[in-house]
């Protein structure tokens, strides 16, 4: 008998070891998280499969046979939902409860700071956490620590959005991965991001300028200035907006272009090709082109053109498959070529990325 005890015993202290160390799953201090996980967590579409099926084949012409499915897809569904986020894992999550129980949290934080460090108290946050049927809506302002507590903490995926009167909009959501949280040393888990005050500024076409003029001054290197570097870091997440060998190109008063540049600002949600090096350096001829006078007229009236502008510079690849433009504007700093973002969205009218003239 007390040799069973005793097994017991080990068997609970191997348990609670493996709850500690993260041997069943990273605990996160949410009650039951094993079973929340359920079984397979974002595997439970496997549920939905008949009804879904059925649902679909009632609206397709030739899926009629499908529909029956809607009969046994209902219970299957129903109960799959409540078996995945409801039913109490003897093995892991009991055992595990004393060890959630006392962890001093029992979600996750998101921090917004400043270019310093500095909290950003105020900011509102749009976002969600992803999850089959119980995402977690984010939304809410952050506190004087700059900080935003949510109480859901599963291993799975979310984005989020910040935004605040007098800092530089992001152009994109950003996003974090539970699965990878490490408490800090407060046994928290945070997830930090920058919203800086730091902005490249709107656009504004430079027109009072001839052709000779633009063909006089756009010969030598230009580079994205510290500002828009700036905005690519916090507003983009890029890596090597501080490099000064990307985002960058030489233009050569014969029409060559020696290119440091991606193919394109991919400035659209899920989709961000600034930080990879494999685009860079495809462009290799530019030319000179004034509204009203390129050849694609319809690319002039495009969304995603400034509404106004007199020069810009067309770039464009060895086997001319494609194909980009940098505009021609000016601000209080001086001249400088841009690639956008433009468009109807309030982030457009607000920033835009501006490529100065450096020395070599």
């Amino acid at each position: 008998m007390k040799k069973r005890a005793v097994l017991v015993a080990l068997a609970a202290v191997a348990m609670l070891g493996g709850c500690e160390t993260g041997m069943f799953a990273p605990r996160t201090g949410e009650l039951f998280q094993t079973t929340r996980v359920g079984p397979g967590g974002p595997g439970a579409a496997v549920y939905m499969a008949p009804l879904v099926a059925g649902i679909w084949g009632g609206q397709k012409s030739g899926g009629e046979w499908m529909v029956p499915l809607l009969i046994p897809g209902v219970p299957i569904a129903a109960a799959g939902y409540v078996v995945d986020q409801f039913v109490v894992s003897p093995l892991v999550d009991v055992i595990c409860l004393p060890y959630d129980l006392c962890q001093p949290n029992h979600g996750f934080y998101i921090r917004i700071v400043d270019e310093k460090g500095r909290p950003v108290s105020g900011a509102t946050l749009k976002g969600e956490i992803d999850g089959f049927l119980s995402g977690t809506t984010i939304s809410g302002t952050t506190d004087e620590a700059g900080e935003f507590y949510v109480s859901k903490l599963l291993n799975v995926s979310g984005y989020v959005d910040a935004s605040c009167q007098d800092y530089t909009p992001w152009w994109n959501y950003h996003h974090f991965e539970t699965n990878d949280a490490k408490p800090g040393s407060d046994g928290r888990i945070v997830f930090q991001f920058v919203l800086s005050k730091i902005t490249p500024g709107a656009w504004k076409a430079k027109s009072d300028i001839s052709r000779d003029d633009v063909l006089k001054l756009l010969p030598g290197k230009w580079s994205a200035d510290p500002e828009s570097r700036r905005w690519l870091s916090d507003g983009f997440e890029c890596e090597v907006a501080d490099k000064p060998d990307r985002h960058c190109f030489t233009l050569d008063a014969a029409g060559t272009v020696v290119s440091r540049i991606p193919v394109g600002y991919y400035f659209y949600f899920g989709h961000s090709n600034i930080c990879d090096a494999s685009v860079a350096g495809c462009y290799s001829y530019w030319s000179l082109e004034r509204k009203g006078m390129t050849r694609n007229r319809d690319r002039d009236m495009d969304d995603y053109c400034p509404k106004e502008w007199t020069w810009r510079i067309h770039l464009a690849r060895k086997n001319k498959t494609s194909s980009d433009y940098y505009y021609l504007g000016e601000d209080e700093e001086g001249l400088y070529l841009s690639p956008g973002p433009f468009g109807s969205g309030s982030v457009c009218e607000k920033v835009s990325l501006k490529f100065r003239k450096v020395k070599e």
